[in-house]
């Protein structure tokens, strides 16, 4: 009798990455800016094959000058391909300061025009009521965003679409370009507060949002807040994992100016925790599908002290 060998693990970045802590691995942006472009998206939204040449060199930076990172969107479906104009938010992360905003343009070259700095003011646009939820389907940049990313809208879509439209027609799910850290896909990102998740299956990905929509973090496969560097991210992501209870402003993060390892976590009711931070190797893995295996290595907490 014939021995059937078991089908083959695709050799995927995120299932290689499947042992690898999350905390400390968002990108570090205090500010996002969103633009809806439905055209098919190159492996680097800047490289010209949605906008060309000439306007994704002005518009990149355009963007870096202002002290902010663009992604694109879309909406999931044939609806995201019909549009009139663009819509664009700006997205401002920082405990006090946070909100997003939305506005339309008639054509991506308008943009330049804005001023995209974290808090700018923008003429005609207006505050959303409601949060804007991103997964990442960047299928050029990576396999696994594509593949793990797509279902995942589709339900976020089908059981809270209704709900976040309700409280404003600007609030909803978008498919976005790379945010960075495909081998965490499905990589979610809600950018009014900058907490990026992954992976984050759809039940995990309904979970976050809904309580966002309550003013709450949920920390399971959380890969911190964008506001914040690595190691301000795994300190936030160690005192709400400690037990301590904190809505989603309620921790500000300070990072030791003499050590980038270490940074200080602050309460809104006056407690404080000094949280030391490190890293240890990982085995070999690929960053990226379209990589090969290299050296890895993960954020840990080496101390949380209560000041």
């Amino acid at each position: 009798m014939s021995v059937i060998d078991p089908a083959p693990v695709p050799a995927w970045c995120s299932l290689q990455s499947a042992d690898e802590p999350p905390a400390g691995t968002a990108a570090h942006e205090e500010s996002w800016v969103l633009l809806e472009v439905p055209a098919r998206w190159g492996r680097d939204i800047f490289d010209g094959e949605a906008l060309g040449d000439e306007l994704s060199e002005r518009l990149k930076k355009h963007v870096s000058d202002c002290g902010s990172r663009m992604l694109f969107i879309r909406r999931p479906g044939r609806e995201g391909q019909r549009i009139d104009r663009h819509r664009f938010y700006l997205c401002d992360t920082r405990p006090g300061r946070r909100s997003i905003r939305v506005g339309r343009v008639d054509r991506p070259a308008d943009m330049l025009d804005l001023d995209l700095s974290p808090g700018g003011h923008v003429d005609g646009t207006r505050e959303v009521e409601g949060p804007v939820v991103l997964v990442c389907t960047h299928a050029k940049r990576d396999q696994c965003c594509a593949v793990r990313g797509r279902p995942v809208v589709a339900g976020l879509e089908s059981r809270l679409g209704n709900r976040l439209s309700s409280l404003d027609p600007d609030s909803a799910v978008w498919e976005c370009s790379h945010t960075g850290g495909h081998r965490f896909a499905p990589v979610l990102l809600l950018p009014g507060t900058g907490y990026t998740y992954g992976p984050a299956e759809t039940d995990l990905a309904v979970r976050i949002v809904e309580a966002e929509l309550d003013g709450r973090v949920v920390t399971e496969h959380l890969r911190g807040r964008s506001t914040w560097p690595p190691a301000g991210q795994v300190a936030e992501v160690a005192v709400r994992d400690s037990g301590v209870e904190a809505g989603i402003d309620d921790l500000v993060v300070d990072i030791d100016p003499d050590d980038p390892h270490v940074a200080v976590v602050q309460h809104a009711d006056g407690r404080a925790w000094r949280v030391e931070t490190g890293t240890r190797p990982l085995p070999p893995r690929a960053q990226s599908c379209r990589k090969p295996p290299g050296k890895a290595s993960a954020w840990v907490v080496e101390s949380l002290t209560r000041l």
